[in-house]
């Protein structure tokens, strides 16, 4: 492998920064819950195919992007570098794979990383290494990227109003309060009580989907808390796409079939939630209807009232400003997609 061209190729610098940032723009997507601006990355990157031994592939992949930029003058240096080039190539393929033929999505970062990846390990033995400041430079890129991708979809979560201020905090130039959402008054009987009673002035409202990763999650870490079950909770409204609504509707009906209040029976099926990750994060209704009516047998009697239910959670939908899940809004008016379990349980 000492024949490889020892000096720096433009273009496999280009590659290897193109995969470089995709891979930090994908795991910020999986780790920050950084929305994406496309649509499909969420269902692919939060899968079960996402990350090995709970750290995200990309990751993983990050490394073997640099040392296609470090300085390589001996042959089992360059030998490092191809092994690494050819393992991106051969993970891409087999990822691509996973994506059409498995989960049947299209996430465009993962594709697009797979053909740099691909076009990387053609050009690297012809053309040699990427230039030593690529890293640098993709994460000088990068940091401000996401920044601006964050902004913008906080931005979304906020009220189209405008703040009034205060005639005092006007006059003295003082920042204004986030203005409280206009909600219709009976968006509390909308809302589902699963993680305990409704406070109707203090509750915030939290928007999940059964179809994302981090709400699953977030939902099954908040019923390890001790205090789950006689502490206030959050107004919850349930988001779903509607190719998608038929698995959420299910997922409802089998939390209605179950006996007990609201928290005893969500508490109820979310305990088998790692049985029911995998068909409803890969929208495999089939086998999710096949799961739910082993470990529910009455779920298919609740469809219709868990249809009704869901319909008007729709409309409430329509009042809340904000795109994404999970996030959280207030009762001021502030928000965040940075839900954690300890802000939804009221002390």
């Amino acid at each position: 492998m000492s024949t490889l061209p020892p000096r720096p190729s433009l273009i496999t610098t280009l590659l290897a920064g193109t995969g470089l940032l995709c891979c930090i723009y994908l795991a910020a997507l999986k780790l920050i819950n950084l929305p994406c601006p496309l649509t499909g990355c969420g269902e692919i990157i939060n899968s079960r195919y996402g990350a090995v031994l709970g750290v995200p592939l990309p990751l993983l992949a990050m490394p073997l992007w640099i040392v296609l930029a470090l300085p390589a003058t001996r042959a089992w240096q360059r030998n490092v570098q191809l092994a690494s080039v050819l393992a991106l190539a051969c993970g891409g393929l087999v990822l691509m794979g996973i994506q059409f033929l498995v989960l049947r999505g299209f996430c465009p970062f993962c594709t697009l990383h797979a053909l740099a990846a691909v076009a990387a390990a053609v050009a690297f033995p012809l053309r040699g290494r990427a230039h030593a400041w690529l890293p640098a430079l993709v994460l000088a890129l990068a940091l401000p990227l996401i920044q601006a991708v964050k902004t913008a979809a906080e931005a979304d979560l906020r009220p189209d109003a405008v703040p009034v201020r205060a005639p005092a905090a006007a006059a003295a130039g003082a920042a204004s309060a986030p203005v409280r959402p206009a909600l219709p008054s009976n968006i509390d009987q909308a809302a589902f009580r699963w993680l305990g009673e409704i406070d109707p002035k203090n509750s915030p409202i939290l928007v999940v989907s059964f179809q994302c990763s981090h709400c699953l999650s977030l939902l099954e870490q908040t019923l390890l808390d001790p205090d789950f079950g006689t502490l206030k909770g959050p107004k919850v409204l349930v988001y779903s796409q509607p190719h998608e609504s038929d698995d959420s509707v299910a997922v409802i009906a089998a939390i209605l079939s179950v006996p007990g209040n609201p928290q005893q029976q969500f508490a109820t099926v979310f305990r088998h939630i790692d049985e029911l990750r995998e068909p409803l994060l890969t929208h495999d209704s089939k086998e999710l209807r096949k799961r739910l009516a082993a470990l529910f047998p009455g779920y298919t009697a609740k469809l219709q009232a868990a249809r009704l239910l869901f319909n008007v959670q729709v409309v409430a939908l329509k009042f809340i400003p904000g795109k994404g899940s999970p996030f959280l809004l207030m009762p001021d008016g502030t928000s965040t997609y940075g839900v954690v379990p300890v802000n939804l349980l009221l002390h």
